[in-house]
């Protein structure tokens, strides 16, 4: 049944996409705002583990509950959760986008397609140089892909259905806390704008007023409006990604260029600090015999992406095919 399940969901990733109706995240803000409450602000570890146990729980329960009535329900079930965990929106789309945006040299299009491959509301700013812009594209459509698809399959693969959809819950929670992050920052931008400007006009008495009555403010600013922490679950999806990269990293040894890689892969294989986009963008490079950190033009990055594209699918296939051959040989 898990093979089956896999192979359904890389069959809908690369041809058919993910049906939107599949993906139901309404729950997620007004899930994480009725948890939110004064005993839980102050222990973000806490919070998160709540807040994702919760509906791991529920998962946990109907598929211990299908697995006693029906194979034919436990499978529907297994399947949906395989499906919901795998990434939101349609990367090969945005990726399309992307190359037709610097095929039409439309700045802005560009900027806007670079935008739509990033994974997170907090990832870097995009640069204003076009040929760094398309590096950061092609690392940021490289860790798309990994945490999409292949974080997803990996733990599914290892642990189950429990331990892919935990993986999708933690990074849904950490997107919606950092745009929420993102937009308590920029609410609070034009207070303190507004307040250096009054500083410059004012005399110096009025200043120090002006000063104090500002920093009282801050400290009667109710807690429950500040984001929680999302420290945590940065953690806890390295943590999760780290051994994904890894295995990600030797495969494309096998499904690209053999040598590059492997020099590559070999250098970050025990490193325990380096992000999982920059360990995950050298792989990349040694896969592909190019080096990331080189400039760009409009003409290589666009076969770089188509590049990158079918190395990721070759890898989904090798994947998919290691599971059978060790499944059978379990038999």
């Amino acid at each position: 049944m898990q093979l089956t399940v896999l192979l359904i969901a890389l069959i809908c990733v690369r041809w058919f996409g993910i049906p939107s109706w599949l993906h139901i995240d309404q729950w997620i803000k007004p899930w994480l705002d009725a948890i939110s409450g004064k005993s839980l602000r102050n222990k973000p570890w806490l919070y998160w583990l709540i807040a994702a146990l919760v509906p791991l729980a529920v998962a946990a329960y109907a598929l211990h509950w299908s697995s006693g009535h029906s194979r034919l329900i436990e499978f529907v079930i297994t399947a949906f959760i395989l499906l919901y965990s795998i990434g939101r929106d349609d990367f090969k789309t945005q990726v399309q986008a992307f190359i037709a945006a610097v095929r039409g040299t439309d700045e802005e299009a560009i900027r806007s397609a670079a935008t739509d491959l990033q994974a997170s509301p907090a990832d870097e700013e995009l640069s204003e140089e076009r040929a760094e812009l398309y590096h950061q594209s092609l690392l940021n459509a490289a860790y798309r892909a990994m945490e999409r698809v292949f974080v997803v399959f990996f733990w599914f693969a290892m642990l189950g259905p429990l331990a892919a959809l935990a993986y999708r819950i933690l990074r849904i929670f950490h997107d919606e806390n950092q745009a929420r992050l993102l937009a308590h920052k920029a609410e609070a931008q034009p207070a303190t704008a507004d307040s250096q400007t009054d500083d410059v006009q004012s005399s110096e008495g009025e200043a120090s007023t002006e000063l104090a009555e500002l920093k009282s403010e801050e400290a009667s600013v109710d807690p429950e409006d500040q984001p929680i922490s999302t420290k945590p679950l940065d953690k806890l999806l390295w943590l999760l990604e780290w051994p994904v990269v890894r295995v990600l990293g030797l495969s494309f040894a096998i499904t690209g260029n053999f040598i590059s890689c492997m020099q590559r892969w070999r250098d970050s294989l025990l490193c325990f600090k380096t992000p999982s986009k920059k360990v995950l963008g050298n792989a990349v490079g040694g896969a592909l015999d190019i080096d990331v950190d080189c400039k760009l033009d409009c003409e290589s990055i666009c076969c770089e992406m188509e590049a990158l594209q079918s190395l990721f699918f070759r890898t989904g296939l090798f994947w998919l095919c290691a599971l059978a051959v060790y499944l059978m040989l379990a038999l």
